[in-house]
């Protein structure tokens, strides 16, 4: 293995470098925007690292779906106990176009732009308070020192050289994918998808790209009757179809034109108990309901435009099911018919959930540290403090994760039903209680104010 050169002793130590800049990345920064967490924070020592031109926005605004979170969502973090730079957005050009999807979801290309306009102003507010901002970087690897601090290898576009950054904290916030290894593994119906089904797999993420988005479509307007089958029960899962029946207009698809396959039970969201029993829902019980907000399936649920589509083909309040849409459960269907329909299918989208993208992380003598959240499984790549596990399950010193596919799950004061089993992702979570539990353990043992340093 070759280990990164360690850098000049002189070389400073930061508190904390944040790798990633994207929303889970700024997420962190946004939690820390009450009062003068945030100035503290950049005054011990920080750097966030973002391989692209701008922090902010990473990749969520190339997506052509909805947003499963109201409007209000994205707006939370400009109103309420926040910085006045951050306050003075309300009345943005970006702002304001997200505003007019009030109580609804929202075009994410129009999020992103939200979201490219915080970070501008993040970054402004870190540079100011003495923190760093590095674009157009991209971490390579992590190496823990004998002192106990953490060596960042960084690699600077164009640049001939690595360079690197010291930090007692490091925070992983690199986004999530789909990995290959979980599609070379991934079987339906006691059959592997792959090789069998590789002229025809995409990936969700795939599909809810502009480019993968129109690829999709020009293979199935070529069919007279167009059929898709979406593998998976998530939210992910919901979103395919959603945008296929109700984003695409070119496309026309034939009573079981969209069949849904999924192994547990589609759940969806509602505000309160009284809310869904109004609209005809009624399947959940007490451990469904979030303690905290009272919401039903708080962190399990199909919210907006996905809850609408999926609440329709559960005939919930009696509506009529749209007939293109089919639900097929795996687990009740006789093998033999799930592989004729996959077999049928002129695209089949893969559902499957994404895994956090991570580094090499080494030890002081050189030695990898397997992590728990490495590899195919869907195994969870934080504890519940937002610390990263190794293999065996023990926090790793110093390394902390925060964003997509991450698998931390609330409870307790942060709320969640008890039912929930899976991982829990959003912006608000990130900007608010999530994030919350890395600032406050990273700015542990700086001064508690500016003034006292």
């Amino acid at each position: 293995m070759q280990r990164p050169a360690r850098p000049a002793a002189a070389s400073p130590i930061l508190n904390t470098v944040i790798l990633g800049g994207g929303p889970g990345g700024i997420g962190l920064l946004l939690a820390a925007r009450g009062g003068d967490a945030l100035a503290r924070l950049a005054a011990g020592g920080l750097a966030i690292v973002e391989r692209g031109p701008a922090i902010g926005a990473g990749t969520i605004g190339d997506h052509v779906i909805t947003s499963d979170s109201t409007a209000e969502t994205f707006l939370d973090c400009l109103t309420g106990d926040t910085h006045p730079a951050l306050a003075a957005l309300r009345t943005s050009q970006e702002a304001e176009a997200v505003a007019r999807h009030a109580g609804g979801a929202v075009p994410l290309p129009l999020v992103g732009a939200l979201m490219g306009r915080i970070g501008a102003v993040l970054a402004g507010l870190v540079t100011a308070a003495g923190g760093h901002v590095l674009t157009g970087h991209t971490a390579t690897g992590l190496v823990r020192q004998p002192e106990g601090h953490w060596v960042v290898t960084l690699r600077r576009a164009g640049a001939d050289r690595p360079c690197m950054l010291r930090a007692r904290h490091v925070v992983l916030s690199l986004g999530a994918a789909e990995t290959a290894a979980r599609l070379a593994g991934a079987t339906v119906a006691g059959t592997p998808l792959l090789p069998r089904h590789a002229d025809k797999l995409v990936t969700s993420g795939t599909l809810f790209s502009a480019a993968g988005s129109a690829a999709v479509a020009a293979r199935l307007r070529a069919r007279p009757a167009p059929m898709v089958a979406i593998i998976g029960g998530s939210t992910s899962a919901a979103a395919a179809a959603t945008l296929l029946l109700t984003r695409r207009p070119d496309l026309s698809f034939p009573p079981g034109g969209v069949v849904l396959m999924h192994r547990r039970p589609l759940r969806l969201c509602y505000e309160s108990a009284e809310q869904a029993l109004a609209d005809g829902y009624d399947d959940f019980g007490p451990d469904d309901i979030c303690p905290l907000t009272r919401r039903v399936f708080r962190l399990a649920g199909l919210r907006l435009d996905s809850r609408a589509l999926i609440g329709q083909a559960l005939g919930v309040g009696g509506r009529p099911p749209d007939p293109r849409l089919v639900l097929h459960r795996l687990d009740a269907a006789p093998p033999e018919q799930t592989a004729r329909l996959l077999d049928s299918a002129d695209v089949v989208v893969a559902a499957l959930g994404y895994r956090p993208r991570c580094l090499p992380v080494h030890a002081a003598g050189g030695a990898r540290i397997a992590l728990r959240g490495d590899g195919p499984e869907m195994h969870p790549l934080v504890d519940d403090a937002c610390r990263i596990i190794d293999a065996a399950g023990r926090p790793v010193p110093g390394l902390f994760g925060l964003g997509l596919a991450n698998g931390f799950v609330p409870s307790g004061a942060l709320g969640g039903e008890a039912s929930f089993r899976g991982q829990a992702n959003g912006l608000w979570l990130w900007q608010n209680d999530v994030g919350r539990l890395i600032v406050e353990q990273v700015l542990d043992g700086l001064p508690a104010r500016l003034d006292a340093a």
